[in-house]
């Protein structure tokens, strides 16, 4: 009866013990004497390797839950709740504690709104586990980004260490150690944390110490007074310059709507002792749902999608505890549409059958959830039910999908296909063609074009960059400023002005002293017309570049350049700046991504990229998304209203007669008009519905726009004129944001005269085809506009639609005005003229005059003047300086060799800088890193790396290097 001892500690008979805290040795004290026996063990599925007590072994899991669902609401670990609106990225959870035995994982969540201001929901996922990150973005529910590459669904890293598959609705991510994090891919996030982090936690999900007295712990471990101070302080830099913070106010509904949304038809049905959620009472309790249903509905006016939603919450947490919940849903009430080939069940399998795991359901343990089914005898496969002979093929423990093709390595000698109607995979030897190189792209071994995008080949609008993982063209994000009929100005920050001066006023332009931010500015002037107290947009200026661009009221197919008039399509500093036609609007461009446009009537937008976040001034404010300071004038204080605010931003024009605006009256209509003009005839058309825009309601609020008409037609007794603009205006920013409108002009109501050869259309290309560009709208990526058309057969010069005969040449699938001269290639070897009176292009053989050379500039090819200034740094170093003198100089830090010193808006920012490092004598240093700051892009070319360059961080592939700097 006297025990065993182990490595100096004392074990009573009949007690077993495990020699340490990994787990791997369980020993055995004989119950009746005996030798202490020991064994190589594990601990069994659903326990955890831990110390409890001071005493290492395997214990049970239990887990701490935190959902973050809806706009959001965040219930913590501790069952606390948060509301916050924030659009940024922000810590859900991680683990805070200095520990040897738990593994690190951070867990973030990116917001977005949807359609209205003040709400937002969870856009992006990510997972930051043993040394990779997992992100599953809103929309892809059969893929994630695995550091940056898309892998599509089910992946599994380090043998297993982390799965990420399809659970129902959700994509879950879980590890070996039992952190599990689900997101349905559009409002909905669980964190699931086993109890071997409790106490370890921190982020918006809170510390897991079951004590809610501590719930709003901000990161340097003070308390947050409220739910806005605690999420703004988990904050974490993502890049997004345009996402905001705000307060959370408390909706309001009058005691009829919420004595409504409280009741069984609407959020009551949650804690309705006799509905559909009763037996999961006693399991979930349904207060804080009640509560966050109510909250949104207040928010939302009503909207069903909200209800759904938070139905759908509760629904989740209830059949996550086990409890059969009988159908909720029906065809007419929150229904969940089914793709082809399958059906809907409310409680189905959390492990589909699917191409990748067919028997996938015969091994899930997991409670029963509500999907989309796949038929009898179909298939998951990425997100569409599928014949098992569409599953595609595998190879070395990958799945690859019918018709694809694929490299089995990175030397590019055996290529696979996986035919597209089924049968075995195809292999054959074979290598890279001509100008492609083999190598790794985001994780896939294959051919790839030598030459990678720049910012002079992606088109208009676009960055040349990385996205969601994949390089390419993408486009830029901006803040819109948008000044229309009488006018109102909606200011980058979305606060509204009434302003009706009719003098000159800047709108925007660039206020802080950046070497890096292009100077630009824009100014509108106003005009009456007719009405003494109601202005317009007359003429719209643009300063950049040191040009001046004027559009003016009527003038549809030319501008003023510096004082003279240009005809349409203008291309300046060889395409700095451009000017067009797209829709009824003329629109400038510039390099920098600016953007302004006139419907040379009454409506101006000014776009500016979100590099100029809280960079400008004017009435369209200082893009801070804050609307507190919407009033700042030049000198920096607040106006006290919107009249004093524009008048502060008048210019000098020269315009003696014009008039500084005097105390915005609002109009006064009686009870009958108001009624009136706020019916469905009227301004209510707007916000009708069961009207034309209604499926823009959730893209564009349409509160705003419905004010501003009201507003308008109440000042102009009812002018059918300003009710046509007031819908036009919001009609324009509903199909900018891609909505596809019904007709809501007829030729009795707001119809749009069209010339010559020509007709209306609602929902037309923005890129006209023109003589400059027959094709424009078959590569044309905008939304489309409403327009005068031209009619077949006939293409658009200056304003008119005119026969293609009268449009000047092609050559090599260009367009040439007649009267023009190029060169054919880069050879500089033929040149071309178009005849200015019409005919057939003529070339002849001709070459450079001396001291030029042939190349290409802005994309042009031609003859140019050699002028340049080089700097050579080479050998140990030796620095040859643009003007000729030479420096010897051994330092091994970082150096500037050379960059723009002087104030200029009109030369691009640069900076060139060189690591040295010695290599074998201390007293020789060598150049070992080189790094390119340009365009708000850092490019860096690292010794040995003869195939690719660092571009802000992300590795790109580029196969020549230059070593000069010119």
């Amino acid at each position: 009866q006297c025990g065993c001892w182990h490595d100096g500690k004392h074990y009573p008979v009949g007690s077993e013990f495990w020699t340490d805290d990994t787990c791997s040795t369980k020993c055995t004290c004989p119950s009746r004497g005996g030798k202490l026996t020991c064994s190589a063990t594990s601990c069994p599925k659903d326990y955890y390797c831990g110390i409890s007590n001071g005493v290492p072994g395997c214990y049970p899991h239990t887990y701490g839950i935190c959902r973050v669902h809806n706009d959001p609401h965040y219930n913590t670990f501790d069952k606390a709740t948060h509301h916050f609106m924030g659009t940024c990225t922000y810590t859900l959870a991680k683990l805070c504690t200095n520990s040897s035995s738990l593994p690190y994982f951070n867990v973030e969540a990116k917001n977005e709104n949807r359609g209205h201001p003040s709400i937002s929901y969870v856009q992006q996922v990510h997972v930051d586990v043993y040394n990779h990150r997992i992100s599953t973005v809103r929309g892809n529910t059969s893929r994630v980004l695995v550091d940056g590459v898309w892998r599509t669904l089910p992946v599994t890293l380090l043998g297993g260490a982390i799965t990420v598959g399809r659970s129902g609705r959700y994509v879950v991510l879980g590890t070996d150690f039992k952190l599990t994090v689900s997101y349905d891919t559009d409002h909905t996030v669980e964190v699931k944390v086993p109890s071997s982090y409790f106490n370890g936690t921190c982020g918006m999900c809170g510390n897991y110490n079951n004590l809610r007295a501590d719930e709003y712990m901000k990161p340097d471990g003070s308390q947050a007074k409220d739910s806005n101070e605690l999420g703004n302080s988990w904050q974490v830099e993502d890049g997004d310059s345009s996402c905001s913070s705000g307060p959370v106010v408390l909706p309001e509904c009058s005691v009829e709507e919420k004595e409504m949304i409280e009741s069984k038809n609407y959020c009551g049905l949650i804690i309705d002792n006799h509905g559909p959620f009763k037996k999961c009472h006693s399991k979930v309790a349904p207060r804080d749902y009640f509560v966050n249903c109510v909250y949104d509905l207040c928010e939302l006016n009503m909207d069903v999608d909200a209800l759904c939603k938070s139905l759908q919450s509760y629904a989740d947490m209830c059949q996550a505890h086990g409890v059969d919940l009988p159908p909720w849903r029906n065809s007419t009430f929150c229904s969940i549409p089914c793709g082809p080939n399958s059906h809907y069940e409310p409680c189905s399998t959390a492990c589909p059958a699917s191409c990748v795991n067919p028997n996938a359901p015969s091994t899930c343990n997991l409670p029963c959830v509500e999907d989309c089914v796949c038929d009898s005898g179909y298939l998951l496969h990425n997100d569409r039910c599928v014949s098992s002979v569409q599953c595609g093929c595998w190879h070395d423990g990958k799945h690859y999908p019918v018709g694809s093709e694929f490299w089995t390595d990175d030397t590019c000698s055996t290529k696979c296909t996986c035919p597209s109607r089924g049968g075995k995979l195809t292999c054959s030897a074979t290598s890279c063609p001509k100008d492609y190189y083999c190598g790794i792209s985001n994780g896939v071994p294959g051919c790839y074009p030598k030459l990678t995008c720049s910012a002079t080949s992606c088109p208009k609008d676009y960055y040349c960059g990385i996205s969601n993982g994949v390089p390419g063209c993408y486009p830029h994000t901006y803040g819109i400023c948008r000044v229309h009929n009488d006018p109102h100005y909606n200011t980058f920050d979305k606060a509204t002005h009434h302003f009706m001066g009719t003098c000159t006023y800047t709108l925007a332009k660039l206020c802080t002293n950046s070497s890096s931010l292009p100077y630009f500015n824009v100014e509108a002037k106003n005009e009456n017309r007719g009405h003494p107290s109601i202005s317009y947009v007359q003429q719209v200026h643009v300063d950049v570049y040191n040009h001046r661009i004027s559009t003016v009221r009527g003038n549809t197919s030319r501008v003023l350049v510096d004082g003279v008039w240009r005809t349409l399509p203008v291309t300046l500093l060889g395409g700095a700046i451009t000017v067009g036609r797209s829709g009824r609007y003329v629109v400038l461009g510039t390099d920098f991504k600016l953007t302004v446009s006139y419907d040379t009537d009454h409506t101006v937008e000014v776009k500016v990229p979100s590099s100029y976040f809280n960079g400008t001034c004017g009435m369209c404010g200082n893009y801070n998304n804050l609307r507190a300071d919407e009033y700042m004038k030049p000198d920096g204080s607040q106006a006290k209203d919107s009249n004093e605010l524009g008048n502060s931003w008048q210019v000098e024009d020269g315009d003696s007669s014009c008039c500084s605006s005097g105390p915005v009256v609002l109009p006064e209509c009686s009870v009958e008009e108001k009624e009136m003009i706020e019916s469905k005839n009227y301004c209510g058309l707007i916000i009708d519905n069961h009207g034309p825009f209604k499926k823009c309601h959730s893209k564009v609020a349409p509160r705003d726009y419905f004010v501003n008409c009201v507003y308008d037609l109440c000042e102009l007794n009812m002018d059918v004129d300003a009710l046509c603009k007031s819908l036009q205006s919001y009609a324009d920013m509903c199909q900018a944001h891609g909505v596809d409108l019904p007709p809501w002009r007829n030729s009795t109501f707001c119809s749009i005269p069209c010339g010559p050869n020509s007709h209306y259309e609602p929902c037309s290309t923005a890129c006209p085809a023109s003589c400059v560009n027959p094709n424009a709208p078959s590569t044309c990526n905008l939304p489309c506009v409403e327009d005068c058309v031209c009619d077949s057969g006939y293409l658009l010069h200056n304003d008119r639609c005119v026969s293609s005969v009268q449009c000047g040449c092609w050559h090599d699938g260009k367009h040439y005005p007649v009267g023009s001269e190029f060169w054919t290639d880069d050879t500089c070897s033929t040149k071309c003229t178009c005849p200015s009176r019409g005919g057939k292009l003529t070339c002849s053989a001709t070459s450079c005059p001396k001291d030029y050379y042939c190349g290409i500039s802005n994309g042009v090819p031609g003859c140019y003047p050699h002028t340049y200034g080089i700097c050579r740094v080479h050998n140990d170093p030796h620095y040859n300086t643009f003007d000729k003198a030479t420096h010897h100089f051994m330092g091994t830090c970082t150096y500037t060799l050379a960059k723009l010193c002087t104030n200029s808006s009109s030369l691009p920012y640069f900076n060139v800088e060189a690591k040295n490092e010695n290599r074998g004598h201390p007293s020789i240093s060598y150049v070992q890193q080189v790094h390119v700051d340009v365009y708000n892009h850092r490019i860096s070319t690292v010794r040995g790396n003869t195939s690719r360059v660092l571009v802000s961080v992300v590795p790109f592939f580029h196969s020549n290097i230059s070593a000069n700097l010119k």
